[in-house]
């Protein structure tokens, strides 16, 4: 049974709801209204309740109630004979609000519709059976036009004759039928569980052909659980409209800005482009088509801008909707599923993305060892112009190491570290950066990730550079490849030859071991060196597998560079009093 102060909450809310859009009628079709509250059903549910709670419900009126039970269903049925229907329809919806869960089947449904009457005002609220609505079909759709309505269909009819999944399908042909597009339409089901509801609300668009924004579907166990829940999800049903026509302007903007910002690029004299596109990228070691796209970037956002506020048309939209969506209806029970992995788009690049268009190296690159169960990873923190390849093929200045601060899960968060907000899968994990668990590993190593369309750092002493690699990287893997072929060219003297003794052969082997692991040697990586027909190859346990978007990772240097500026100030001699705290 539902809290009765949630109850008056979401009644409150829905009523508000209803006031705001003008409706002034709510159609509920469910096969629970075929023949109304049967009194038989009411004195069972009346019987099964404790004598203390069923004597807070019946009036003194009716006389004092026996503690044998079929002694009390008789006094029920006295008492509910002298009742006028008014007072039957009240006092079934008491008995059955304080009756709780029953059976899944009649008594649960029944108690559903009780509350929902309780929700929405008993002069706007009209209740039909399936065979009523289908006598008054015509007239209720052609009422709407002119008469703010909302409809809500029980999805299983089939206790009226009709279909188990008769409410959706209603939905599909009420809101396909001509002169429909302001209709406002609510599954209301028990057929559905509330984890489940919004996996089954994209099911059952597809499989019914019905836009996700012309109706949504309503589990019936809220109504015990969180009312509240209704009236949010009810605010979304009206909400639905206005906001499927916002996004439909929002994509005529985002088009008409975008052919406004390709005119406006195509009008730049070649003199200018050619500056632009070429000659800047040239010494820093950049992209070119990258700069074209942050010309179509720029020119797209102010048009963008321009168009959003011209005529007014979205601020009256976003000023009627604001008076919907600030009705309170907030809940910890709310079916939010996709905001946190929107949020977390919007703040880590793939690293299919990274690694497929062998995109440089950049501040906030997040690697991994490769075949390790560990949930570590490890995030490049390095002011970005120190990482950029000039077109020579080297930084400016050369870096010999990049540091890599350590990334893992805990509980809460402890000095000195920073949160990665939404890197995990889900808002259960958290994931914080380790300012003082810092790696300095080689900048060689690293810079092999970009070659590799898996993100790993590997290289092949004999291959050629991957084709799409931008210019100034090109030269990059030139002087990656000769550098790592000299130090493994100086192990060949170390090879031994027939004329070693066994002591100079065991020799010769520990010296190369020991060069060769120095060599290897990546600090937090390891690598391996195979020799397979003559074709050498370098290939280390690490990989990149995201990056983290620049905002951001500024953010976590900043916060690495005070951490590691913080003052270090001597122990003091004396002790000071604590603060008196009377």
């Amino acid at each position: 049974m539902a809290d009765p102060k949630l109850i008056e909450q979401a009644k409150n809310a829905i009523d508000e709801i209803l006031s705001v859009l003008g409706i002034s009628r709510v159609v509920c079709v469910d096969d629970e209204y075929r023949g109304g509250l049967q009194v038989e059903q009411i004195i069972g549910i009346a019987n099964s309740l404790p004598l203390d709670a069923l004597k807070n419900i019946i009036p003194q009126s009716l006389g004092t109630l026996a503690d044998d039970p079929d002694i009390r269903a008789q006094q029920l049925r006295r008492a509910w004979d002298r009742l006028d229907n008014n007072a039957r329809t009240q006092l079934g919806k008491e008995i059955l609000l304080v009756g709780g869960p029953q059976n899944a089947g009649t008594e649960g449904d029944q108690r559903y519709a009780s509350t929902l009457g309780e929700l929405i005002p008993a002069d706007k609220l009209l209740t039909l059976s399936p065979m009523e609505w289908t006598e008054r079909r015509e007239q209720l759709i052609q009422e709407a036009k002119k008469r703010h309505t909302l409809f809500l269909f029980d999805q299983d009819l089939s206790r009226d004759g009709g279909d188990p999944e008769g409410g959706i399908k209603i939905i599909a042909s009420v809101l396909g039928a001509k002169g429909a597009k302001k209709v406002i339409c609510a599954l209301l089901t028990h057929t559905i569980a509330p984890q489940e509801q919004p996996g089954r609300w994209k099911e059952l668009s597809e499989t019914y052909g019905v836009d996700c924004d012309r109706f949504v579907p309503i589990p019936k166990k809220w109504l015990d659980d969180d009312p509240l829940i209704i009236a949010h999800l009810l605010k979304l049903v009206a909400l639905s409209p206005d906001l499927k026509i916002l996004k439909d302007e929002t994509r005529k903007i985002m088009r008409r800005a975008a052919k406004s910002a390709a005119d406006k690029v195509a009008a730049i004299s070649l003199c200018d482009l050619e500056h632009i596109t070429f000659r800047v990228p040239a010494s820093e070691g950049s992209w070119e088509p990258d700069m074209l796209f942050r010309l179509h970037g720029l020119y797209h956002r102010l048009e963008a801008r321009r168009l959003a506020h011209e005529g007014g048309k979205l601020e009256v939209m976003a000023r009627r909707m604001r008076r919907i969506s600030h009705i309170q209806t907030e809940t910890e029970s709310l079916p939010i599923q996709d905001a946190w992995a929107t949020q977390r788009d919007e703040l880590y690049e793939p690293a299919d993305h990274l690694n497929r268009n062998h995109l440089p190296l950049e501040l906030g690159d997040i690697f991994a060892k490769v075949g390790a169960e560990s949930q570590k990873r490890y995030i490049l923190l390095a002011q970005p112009c120190d990482l950029m390849v000039r077109n020579d093929g080297k930084r400016a200045p050369d870096i010999e190491y990049m540091t890599l601060a350590e990334i893992g899960p805990s509980r809460e968060q402890r000095q000195y570290t920073e949160e990665l907000h939404y890197f995990a899968d889900g808002p259960t994990d958290r994931y914080f950066v380790k300012l003082k668990e810092i790696h300095h590993v080689p900048s060689l190593l690293l810079d092999l990730c970009i070659f590799n369309d898996n993100g790993q750092a590997a290289i092949s002493l004999v291959s050629t550079c991957p084709e799409g690699i931008r210019p100034a990287w090109v030269h990059r893997f030139a002087r990656l490849k000769e550098a790592y072929d000299k130090r493994l060219h100086k192990l060949g003297c170390l090879l031994p030859v027939g004329s070693d003794t066994p002591e100079a052969k065991r020799v010769r082997k520990e010296v190369k071991d020991a060069l060769l692991g120095g060599l290897l040697d990546g600090g937090l990586f390891r690598g391996i060196v195979s020799d397979k027909d003559g074709q050498r190859a370098i290939t280390y346990n690490c990989q990149r597998v995201g990056r983290l978007c620049r905002p951001y990772a500024y953010k976590l240097l900043l916060a690495c560079t005070l951490c590691l500026g913080r003052p270090a100030i001597d122990p003091e001699f004396g002790m000071r009093l604590k603060p008196d705290n009377h």
